[in-house]
């Protein structure tokens, strides 16, 4: 795993992030492949759909990994401000993708659901096999199992985001989360084979708010990606948070200005503080810097902050820092 072209601080994160992902996407392998070839078989639709599903995933968690690195990589002369915007672009591409789940899950419990379609809904295949087969509960198995694995992913994989700051991560742990509740209606949809062995409607009711579901988190992550992409200012809670921090080194009445713009899951800070025109260079320096270490040591999302020093007189306390 070669980490050379990466940030100095990013490379331990992508390390954590990468790995989780590589789990993820074995999982969803071995989950995936399994449920399909079962859900075929016996002619389980819920089954055979939740496999597909599951196996989807591994193109979001490859996005949300690819996107980690391109986001940690050094700056250079063509991004001056390094490559976080990618993680915010792989998060709208994400988004897409869970707003095309939900209208497929959506499309295939409607169809399920018209006259004529009886026999998609039976606990029997083609070749009338029933229910009450080993291969019925190893369907069963894997569904349970699937909810367990899929649940300790979601806190597993929702870890490597936070650690790698990753919008598009984030979106792949909740959609664990998504894909362990459909397996529970898959479980549910499984029963309904004995409770309701002529017409076993629970299969596509229960799609539905699992549709739901991958909507809003898909308009969550397509609407947290946009504001990263359009400098969105932080949010007013944490600005507080900053201005206390620069309190704590020049009063209140010195700081002339404070602006904010989200970047990917991290930010940057332009500032401009008074001092007395007397003061020398170094003494200016000095309080820039100390301004600088206190918000580091404060926000460890915080991608670069500027500190401009102005002479505190009648023209610069005037002087407004928009071009007209």
């Amino acid at each position: 795993m070669n980490t050379d072209n990466l940030e100095e601080k990013e490379k331990e994160p992508v390390r954590t992030a990468t790995i989780v992902g590589i789990v993820s996407i074995l999982l969803n392998l071995v989950l995936g492949i399994s449920k399909i070839a079962i859900g075929r078989i016996m002619g389980f639709q819920s089954v055979f759909s939740d496999g597909v599903h599951g196996t989807g995933d591994v193109l979001t968690t490859i996005i949300a990994v690819v996107s980690i690195w391109i986001a940690a990589y050094k700056k250079n002369d063509k991004y001056n401000y390094g490559h976080e915007r990618w993680s915010s672009i792989a998060g709208i591409v994400l988004s897409i993708l869970l707003f095309a789940t939900a209208f497929t899950i959506v499309s295939e419990a409607i169809v399920s659901l018209l006259p004529g379609q009886e026999n998609a809904r039976h606990g029997i295949d083609n070749d009338g096999i029933v229910v009450n087969t080993p291969l019925f509960w190893v369907s069963m198995g894997l569904s349970i199992a699937s909810v367990v694995i899929k649940e300790i992913m979601f806190y597993v994989t929702y870890y490597g985001a936070k650690k790698a700051h990753s919008t598009a991560m984030k979106a792949d742990a909740w959609h664990q989360r998504v894909d362990a509740l459909s397996s529970i209606a898959a479980i549910i949809a499984l029963c309904g084979y004995y409770w309701l062995p002529e017409d076993n409607i629970l299969d596509p009711i229960l799609s539905l708010p699992i549709a739901i579901m991958v909507v809003i988190i898909g308009v969550k992550t397509f609407s947290k990606s946009a504001r990263e992409l359009t400098d969105h200012a932080i949010p007013a809670e944490k600005m507080s948070a900053v201005l206390s921090v620069i309190e704590t080194i020049v009063p209140k009445e010195s700081i002339k200005l404070v602006r904010s713009r989200i970047y990917s899951e991290k930010f940057y800070l332009d500032l401009i503080v008074f001092m007395d025109p007397n003061t020398s260079l170094k003494e200016a320096d000095d309080l820039s810097d100390r301004i600088k270490q206190a918000l580091f040591e404060k926000f460890d999302d915080l991608k670069d902050v500027y500190v401009g020093i102005e002479p505190d007189d009648e023209k610069h306390r005037e002087q407004e820092e928009t071009r007209k």
